[in-house]
C-alpha cells in the first residue's frame, strides 16, 4: 500500500483525496505514514475488515471546486453485500438510490470500469491479492467539473505504469 501512496507524489494529475473500498483498513495509518501521505481518507469496510466503527458503504460528495459548481456524488462500498462478483446491477442501483452517479467498490480484487444502467463503475482491483492479468493495480478517478467521469489504471508492481484496463 506504501508504494501506492509514494506514486502520488510525482503523480501527472491533481489528487484531492484517497478512497479506500475494503479489506485491510489497518494498514490505512501505518502505510500513509510511512509514504509521508497527507491527503484525507474516504474509507469503507471490507469483508476482510473487523472495525464496525468503519461503515459498510456511504455516499461522498465531492464539492465543485469554484461557486457555482455543482457537487458530484459518489456511492462507495466494499460491493460483497451487492454481490458483485456475480454481477454489477444491485451495486448500480444502490447507487442509485443513493442519489449517486457512480459506484466505487473492490471485493472481487478485479479492475473494471463501465457504465450500467446509468450509473459509472470502478473497480481499481487490488494492490495486495490481484486476481486478474492486470496484476497489483490501482485507479485514479477523474472528476471534472462537468462532463463524464473517467478512471485511469495504474499497475504497481511495474513502476507505476498506467494500464489499459477493458
Amino acid at each position: 500500500m506504501a508504494a501506492a501512496l509514494e506514486w502520488t507524489r510525482g503523480a501527472d494529475c491533481v489528487l484531492d483525496m484517497a478512497v479506500f473500498l475494503g479489506d485491510g483498513y489497518e494498514d490505512l495509518a501505518p502505510a500513509s505514514a510511512r509514504a509521508g501521505f497527507s491527503l484525507p481518507w474516504h474509507a469503507v469496510r471490507g469483508n476482510g475488515d473487523y472495525r464496525p466503527s468503519v461503515c459498510d458503504s456511504r455516499v461522498l460528495e465531492i464539492s465543485g471546486k469554484n461557486p457555482g459548481l455543482s457537487s458530484r456524488k459518489l456511492f462507495l462500498s466494499h460491493g460483497n453485500r451487492y454481490r458483485v462478483e456475480e454481477g454489477r446491477s444491485a451495486i448500480a442501483a444502490a447507487a442509485r438510490n443513493a442519489g449517486a452517479e457512480a459506484a466505487l467498490f473492490g471485493h472481487t480484487h478485479v479492475p473494471c470500469c463501465r457504465t450500467v444502467g446509468g450509473i459509472f463503475l470502478l473497480n481499481p482491483g487490488s494492490i495486495s491479492r490481484p486476481r486478474s492479468s492486470a496484476g497489483c493495480t490501482f485507479a485514479v478517478l477523474e472528476c471534472p467539473a462537468s462532463g463524464p467521469l473517467s478512471a485511469r489504471f495504474f499497475n504497481l508492481t511495474d513502476t507505476c505504469r498506467e494500464i489499459s484496463v477493458g
